[in-house]
């Protein structure tokens, strides 16, 4: 017991003793430890206290939702930027050609040549057309882009008559005249490089400036509208009505899938100059009037493919030759066309298509010439492979028969033509 109060007493004492050192100022030196210990940071270390508490289950969701609220406002942002760009649609395409003309030689003497003939690669038609259609209207440019210029060929402003579903519309601009079918009917379409005479001579650019209503109802298609006259490539008056007076044009057809066609007019006016043996002194008003009729028969009749079958039939007074108004001249033509598909990538067309330039007045020759106003008819044979959707190629023939004077010596020109064309479109 005495040992073991001792040995407490001098544990007591000694502590004491270490306590009064550690806290004296003066003292001078403290024995170092065996192991130096690494120095007290000068930051403070955050405790569990001071630690951010976890985001409660509330907080989560609201930082969820303006995430989500966010997305949504960025979809709605991208939603109306696709739908506006649906609605526009861009298109057009290039017509590409190698023609040949073979020059033509006097029958009676070949060695004499009355004509050269042609043979030339030409770029025939580049368009670009952008249209945009919405609940109430649309917009629709096109433009021609070839080596001879850029032209203007579509400008149309259209509103749908509200309550109508879209099959009543007022259009303003210019655009294709309501005349006919082949007229209207698309260059990028059609299976013969190019129309057929009389179109060519009644509906030249096949366009003009003005005002068109147009409807639809069940099986009926009507469209009618007031215009310039003029078109767009009368030399001497392009861009300008050389008159005051419009010209009223208009169609009544019908679709019934299997066959189509309709009834057209045209009255007007236009003013200017005839030459000739009476010529004029002063401008003079001329009547500008034709009428119409066309229509096409879709059939499945072969195993091959389907089959088409179309006509047109134009007479009147006042038609545009190298775009020149023949005025107050009576003139009248048709053309017919059959098509027969071969599988889905190939079709052979076959068209005839006659002018009268002079409705019915015999033909002429003069110096061993035949007169220029001589009625000519025009058999076109066509083969057309299709490359899918995008590229369509046609190789055609097109034998040119001009009336001649019975028992005269002018002949018959030697002016068949060789085309072949590529058309790529998008």
């Amino acid at each position: 017991m005495t040992k073991n109060l001792l040995f407490a007493l001098l544990t007591v004492t000694s502590s004491a003793a270490l306590a009064q050192a550690a806290a004296s100022p003066h003292a001078t030196s403290t024995p170092p430890p065996a192991e130096s210990a690494p120095a007290p940071s000068t930051e403070s270390t955050p405790t569990q206290a001071d630690a951010p508490a976890a985001p409660s289950t509330d907080d989560r969701l609201t930082t969820a939702e303006g995430k989500l609220t966010a997305l949504e406002e960025q979809y709605a942002e991208t939603q109306g930027i696709v739908s506006a760009l649906s609605k526009l649609k861009l298109s057009g395409y290039i017509q590409a050609r190698y023609m040949y003309q073979e020059p033509d030689f006097d029958e009676a003497d070949p060695t004499v040549k009355l004509s050269d003939g042609f043979s030339r690669f030409t770029v025939r038609r580049g368009r670009l057309k952008a249209t945009y259609g919405g609940d109430t209207g649309q917009f629709l440019l096109q433009i021609e882009a070839i080596p001879s210029g850029v032209q203007l060929r579509d400008a149309e402003a259209t509103l749908y008559i509200p309550g109508s579903g879209q099959n009543l519309s007022i259009t303003l601009g210019q655009m294709k005249l309501p005349f006919g079918y082949e007229g209207p009917h698309s260059s990028s379409e059609r299976e013969l490089p190019e129309r057929s005479r009389v179109v060519g001579a009644f509906l030249p650019g096949e366009r003009d400036r003005g005002l068109k209503i147009a409807g639809k109802y069940r099986m009926l298609r009507a469209m009618a509208g007031v215009f310039d006259g003029n078109g767009i490539n009368n030399t001497g008056f392009v861009g300008v009505d050389n008159d005051k007076e419009k010209d009223v044009v208009g169609r009544l057809g019908f679709d019934l899938q299997w066959i189509a066609g309709g009834v057209s007019g045209w009255t007007g006016t236009t003013l200017g100059k005839r030459n000739g043996p009476d010529p004029d002194l002063y401008r003079k008003a001329y009547k500008r009037n034709r009428i119409g009729a066309d229509v096409q028969l879709y059939l499945d009749l072969l195993p091959l493919g389907g089959t088409a079958i179309k006509a047109e039939y134009i007479a009147g007074k006042t038609y545009q030759r190298n775009n020149v108004e023949q005025l107050g001249v009576p003139a009248s033509g048709w053309w017919a066309l059959l098509v027969q598909n071969i599988g889905v990538s190939n079709a052979l067309a076959l068209r005839y298509d006659s002018f009268d330039f002079e409705n019915g007045l015999s033909a002429t020759e003069s110096n061993g010439t035949l007169g220029p106003n001589n009625a000519i008819g025009t058999l076109g044979l066509a083969a057309i492979h299709y490359f899918g959707e995008t590229v369509k190629l046609t190789a055609a023939y097109e034998l040119q028969t001009t009336a001649t004077v019975e028992n005269g010596t002018a002949e018959d020109p030697s002016d068949n033509l060789f085309t072949v064309q590529l058309q790529a479109r998008f």
